[in-house]
Formats: C-alpha cells, structure tokens, sequence
C-alpha cells in the first residue's frame, strides 16, 4: 500500500498520516476489498509481527547514503512507524469515508 515513488514523503524521512496518501490512485484495484476484514490478514501481521526488533534490525541493513548518514532521524521514523502500526484500521476507515471512495464495494 506504498507507493514506493513516493514511500516517506518522497525522502523527507517521515510519514504523514492522510488516509489517502499511499493509496493506489485507481480504484479499481480494491474492487475485492468488501470490508475491513478483507485487510484482517494484513493487520494481524503488521500488529503481531512488527516488532521493535525487527524494525531495528533492518535498520543495519539500510545503507546509510540513503538516510544521509542521518542515524537520528531514521531512528525517529522507525519510532514513528512502530507506533503508527496501530492507526491502519483507523486509517484504513478514514480513507474508505472520504469523498474519493477508493474501496467502490466496501459495505
């Protein structure tokens, strides 16, 4: 659910919570999506699996010419993501309720 053009604010190393940021911009890509339990799977994993472990274990494997050698500031966004982990439900509902409607079918 990441455009990976655009994956932490195009660089700025940070994520903005918007409910349609991320989202592909054509629909029809979520027909299938009936309602919140067509992500069930996806959130059980990003809730139950995503710990702050993995999380700063991968953070070894970034090269740092990609963060500017700037430790701090990963450091914070890993912070920032291991907590926002919680909001995709919410999110997930923000963005069904907006006025672009990218989930056609959810009822």
């Amino acid at each position: 659910m990441i455009d990976q053009g655009f994956c932490f604010n195009a660089g700025e190393w940070n994520f903005p919570d918007a409910p349609l940021r991320g989202l592909y911009a054509r629909d029809r890509v979520y027909e299938g999506v009936r309602g919140h339990e067509s992500f069930g799977p996806w959130i059980e994993r990003l809730e139950k699996r995503i710990t702050e472990r993995v999380l700063n274990d991968l953070i070894g494997e970034i090269p740092p010419e990609w963060y500017d050698d700037d430790l701090d500031a990963l450091q914070r966004l890993v912070e920032q993501l291991y907590r926002r982990r919680t909001k995709v439900p919410e999110l997930l509902l923000a963005a069904k309720n907006t006025t672009r409607h990218p989930f056609p079918n959810w009822t």
